[in-house]
């Protein structure tokens, strides 16, 4: 075992903890202080997963000292640990927002502990071993994400948050279900195991069946063409730190449960899954992009963008080479970052004008700084050089004209009409909010150095995958590589000795 086998859990661990200290009633100041420190922790541990297994290690650590499969492991490839930074990165910035934005009423509901107990959840999820601790972690996340959507809310955020909730109920049941059936098949729930076994039994109906039913959930959870319907609605009724959060992680653990079970996992069944998926990418895409182009409020428009940013995720799962799953890991981190920083921009700009509304006009005399960073975020979410965006997304469609499937070319039509709508809809908001002349009747209010602060910082990130796009996309690279061989991974789980599960007890020995 390695010395580093503690690493996987720190960055559960962490928030988990600090979450526990928020409890207590601190002054505000204290427990912002503690809010943070905890999940700069959690950033420098997730940090350190991405150094440990930089060079194709897998860390495992075996809660109990019980191995794989019979106890329960978390474990960190270079998959795991890139989405554990991603989350973390975003949890600082959402953390620092809610700092810099009071909420008296959703604080009273201890806001700050909600949201780290939400953090630990995602962790979890993304470093989880085996699929029934994944079911836990979402129930962990979920729990968290029911209290943050529906305490301290109005009437919208209530019938919102309970269209979320029943959504999500639904897609855990199934969960559960599917996880039984996987057991009922394969004797195991440990992702490693799994894959041995699903590929020692070869094609086989009944787990193409628990595939295609993971995929129904994860498709969910990731707000996939039709099952994301209430995303559009959901997302603005948050607070809007909260739903800087929502917007560019949860949606992702989703596409991330996508990624682990269809390249680690069930690998046998690309023939059934990655054709759905494809169609999915390819819906996905058009309709957020045509639904973000008839909104006519920031988060809405915003939310509809997310929509379709996971359509292009999903169009690069589903081409199903190992250049679409390259291009695949370097949009998400584009994806997850420029979530976030338009968010927190519309953050400012709520405040700044007071309403929801794009349409007020001549806001660039008054946010010179903040026109420029909506520019350059809505430059790569719809993919336009010199961005991140424009890079991953040519990798994406270069790899999906390359496997020359039918479909996958209906997709890439679909992804360049839904990058022109995208673009559109983003420069129509600039337009309508930074351009012109400014109504003498409507007031800027002021905004917070400290909030401005956040969107400046998250812009400063997305403008960092277009300077570091050589190593992002060499990391994509070993990442696309490494899923290619689930081999290392079950091997660096499940060691290099055959499972060998004890037989049942004799009569005999069960005898007094």
């Amino acid at each position: 075992m390695s010395d580093l086998s503690w690493l996987p859990l720190a960055p559960v661990l962490t928030p988990l903890g600090t979450g526990l200290m928020l409890l207590w009633p601190w002054a505000r100041r204290v427990r912002v202080t503690l809010s943070l420190l905890g999940t700069l922790a959690t950033l420098a541990f997730a940090a350190a997963l991405l150094l440990a297994t930089a060079d194709g290690q897998v860390l495992v650590s075996a809660l109990g000292g019980w191995p794989a499969p019979f106890g329960i492991v978390m474990t960190a490839d270079r998959l795991a640990a890139w989405m554990s930074l991603l989350g973390a990165v975003t949890a600082v910035l959402t953390v620092w927002q809610a700092g810099a934005e009071p909420d008296p009423v959703r604080e009273k509901h201890h806001l700050f502990a909600l949201l780290q107990f939400l953090f630990a959840g995602v962790q979890l999820s993304f470093l989880t071993g085996d699929l029934f601790n994944l079911f836990v972690a979402f129930e962990v996340m979920l729990v968290a994400s029911y209290a943050l959507a529906v305490l301290g809310s109005t009437r919208e955020g209530l019938r919102e948050g309970f269209r979320y909730i029943v959504m999500n109920l639904a897609a855990s049941a199934l969960l559960v279900v599917t996880c039984g059936l996987a057991y009922g098949v394969l004797g195991t729930l440990n992702f490693a195991h799994l894959a041995q076994r699903s590929t020692a039994l070869g094609p086989n109906a009944t787990v193409t069946s628990v595939g295609v039913l993971l995929l129904i959930v994860f498709a969910a959870k990731g707000a996939l063409f039709p099952l994301g319907f209430w995303l559009p609605g959901t997302y603005p009724a948050l607070p809007p730190a909260v739903g800087t959060f929502f917007a560019a992680v949860l949606t992702k653990v989703g596409v991330y449960a996508l990624l682990r079970v269809f390249t680690t996992v069930f690998t046998q069944e690309a023939g059934v899954t990655n054709p759905l998926l494809l169609l999915l990418g390819t819906v996905t895409m058009l309709y957020g992009a045509l639904g973000a182009a008839s909104q006519h409020e920031w988060r809405r428009v915003l939310s509809f963008v997310v929509i379709s940013s996971v359509g292009y995720l999903a169009f690069g799962l589903g081409v199903g080479t190992p250049e679409s799953v390259r291009a695949t890991v370097a949009y998400l981190a584009v994806s997850v970052l420029v979530t976030a920083a338009l968010f927190t921009i519309a953050a400012v700009a709520e405040r700044a004008s007071g309403t929801r509304r794009v349409r007020v006009r001549g806001m660039l005399e008054f946010l010179p700084l903040l026109a420029g960073c909506f520019l350059l975020c809505a430059l790569t979410a719809a993919g336009l050089p010199p961005s991140g965006g424009f890079l991953a997304k040519y990798a994406l469609v270069r790899a999906a004209l390359a496997q020359g499937s039918a479909l996958a070319v209906l997709a890439v039509a679909s992804a360049l009409l839904s990058s022109l709508i995208t673009l559109y809809a983003l420069l129509s908001v600039w337009r309508g909010f930074f351009w012109g002349r400014h109504p003498a009747a409507l007031p800027v209010l002021p905004v917070s150095p400290l909030l401005r602060s956040v969107a400046y910082a998250a812009t400063g990130l997305v403008a960092g995958l277009t300077l570091l796009a050589g190593p992002l996309f060499g990391w994509a690279q070993a990442t696309a590589a490494e899923l290619s061989r689930p081999e290392g991974y079950i091997q660096g789980v499940l060691g290099d000795e055959p499972v060998v599960i004890p037989p049942p007890p004799t009569e005999q020995e069960n005898a007094p």
